[in-house]
């Protein structure tokens, strides 16, 4: 009786190990597989994000593209084509005619971004006072062959200038104030008076009169037509 028992108890456990070696047999396999699935998965992600960025790159492309043609067509636009206002500001070249109300003449400027205040032509400079006020008589005219022009102003400020040539020197130029007209631009501002009969442009605008109404394209020159003063019936 004990030993058909213990048969029975041996039996048993060599079934129990067989059905562990044969469960453990089939279902190893199932780690392999799990990873096949992942990567097949990971594949397809891949090649979803790999289309998207060649879309956004074909889109980005035709978006240039459009660009270009319309800075190639901006580029070739006539003179009177060209744009003059750019974010409510007047677009002025490197170089404008500047209506100067106290002569009623359009002189040729350089507009200079990088000087703080505008000089315009004044030789035979004579202070006087007027009223208790320090005034100056000087001539405009910038061509020597032409006719003198004289000009009276109000002295606002002296400007006390130290030449390169000369260290240590300072030279007292008087600042007055005029009415300019460039463009749609008019207005009064400061004008240091200097000679610049050697020079090619009889006036220079600084960013006194620029600041906050202008914007400069130095790639052009006189965008803006002369000022035509209207004649008093």
């Amino acid at each position: 009786m004990f030993l058909n028992k213990t048969r029975i108890m041996s039996l048993a456990t060599i079934f129990l190990l067989t059905s562990c070696m044969s469960t453990s047999k089939y279902d190893s396999p199932a780690e392999p597989e799990n990873k096949t699935v992942k990567e097949s998965v990971s594949k397809e992600k891949s090649t979803v994000v790999v289309s998207t960025l060649k879309a956004q790159l074909a889109e980005q492309k035709a978006e240039n593209k459009k660009l270009k043609l319309q800075l190639k067509s901006k580029k070739s636009a006539q003179p009177d084509q060209q744009v003059k206002i750019l974010n409510e500001k007047t677009i002025l070249g490197n170089a404008e005619w500047a209506y100067i109300t106290a002569s009623k003449k359009n002189l040729k400027a350089r507009i200079d971004s990088g000087a703080a205040t505008s000089s315009i032509n004044a030789v035979n400079l004579k202070q006087f006072e007027r009223d208790g006020k320090k005034w100056v008589r000087f001539n405009l005219t910038h061509d020597k062959k032409s006719k003198e022009q004289i000009i009276e102003a109000k002295i606002v400020r002296i400007s006390k200038i130290i030449q390169s040539s000369k260290p240590g020197v300072k030279t007292e130029r008087p600042v007055v104030k005029l009415h300019i007209r460039i463009g749609d631009i008019a207005g009064y501002t400061e004008f240091t008076l200097t000679n610049r009969l050697h020079m090619e442009y009889p006036v220079l605008i600084g960013r006194t009169f620029l600041k906050d109404v202008a914007l400069v394209d130095v790639s052009q020159d006189y965008i803006h037509p002369k000022y035509q003063a209207k004649s008093k019936k």
